[in-house]
């Protein structure tokens, strides 16, 4: 007998009382006590207690309502995204698979499916090679895959993040800190197009990016990430002035590097536009 069904078993005998008057309600629904006689310098009294559908109950009240609330706060970290309508379209549902990419395609669907395990183990990928591949286009289905199974998921990019910091610097309505934090919320991120945004002087860049990569492991929360950069220009891309290349280290710790290969669909469909276009004057 499991714990649960030896306290009802125990709070069931608490009804076995001299006192006739002083029988226990019994739910209806559940067959468990509604209430349990104490006895206190020889006298009883009822108390109401939680039944077992009624703990049942509460714990998923509470269990919506935290998820509510961290939808919530998920709401308000979707002004540094890029989940527009383009995003929303990128579904394994709408995916084109064909002998070239039906390997990543099968790589996105078992990442959703053993998704219990990878954030567990805090597992994301660094989704790297050639433009026009795919690379975007699998991190965001993953996303909305996630994100249909009620999963709080924030896709954004390098150069979306270090923008919004930079607009702070100005607006003074929230911190650098303060932006970052708030992904602290999503339990995955996806940081598309790593390694694109511009290099400043002073090296701010790489310490936002390193802030973000840094918070998300410490929280043991996976993040996604898609560069067009080989292993060695990302490395290059991310060691700061000091020579210590620890931002790529964090992201190599987390997030197996997966090289993504197949044919350039982002050129295809130019091509296809450009025929489009000749066809008119034709």
């Amino acid at each position: 007998m499991d714990k649960a069904g030896e306290i009802t078993k125990h709070l069931m005998s608490q009804t076995n009382t001299k006192d006739s008057d002083l029988k226990c309600q019994i739910c209806s629904k559940c067959g468990a006590p509604k209430e349990y006689i104490v006895k206190l310098f020889g006298s009883s009294k009822k108390v109401p207690i939680a039944c077992k559908c009624e703990s049942e109950s509460y714990a998923k009240k509470e269990e919506e309502a935290t998820k509510r609330d961290k939808m919530r706060k998920l709401e308000s970290l979707k002004r540094y995204s890029l989940m527009d309508a383009s995003f929303e379209q990128c579904t394994f549902e709408n995916w084109e698979t064909d002998e070239h990419n039906q390997i990543w395609y099968k790589l996105g669907q078992r990442y959703c499916d053993e998704w219990q395990s990878m954030k567990s183990e805090n597992i994301g990928m660094l989704l790297h090679g050639e433009p026009g591949r795919g690379k975007s286009y699998l991190s965001y289905c993953i996303a909305n895959r996630l994100i249909q199974q009620g999963v709080p998921v924030i896709a954004t990019s390098s150069i979306n993040i270090i923008n919004k910091v930079y607009e702070s610097y100005s607006t003074g309505e929230e911190g650098e800190a303060d932006i970052l934090n708030q992904f602290k919320n999503a339990s995955l991120v996806v940081l598309d197009d790593l390694g694109a945004e511009h290099e400043g002087k002073t090296g701010k860049e790489k310490q936002i990016i390193y802030s973000l990569i840094d918070t998300r492991i410490r929280q043991q929360l996976p993040t996604i990430i898609t560069t067009n950069l080989t292993m060695d220009q990302l490395k290059n891309k991310l060691t700061g002035t000091d020579g210590i290349a620890r931002t790529y280290d964090r992201i190599i710790e987390a997030c197996p590097a997966i090289e993504i290969t197949g044919r350039a669909y982002r050129i295809e469909k130019a091509k296809v536009k450009l025929n489009r276009i000749r066809d008119l004057v034709r």
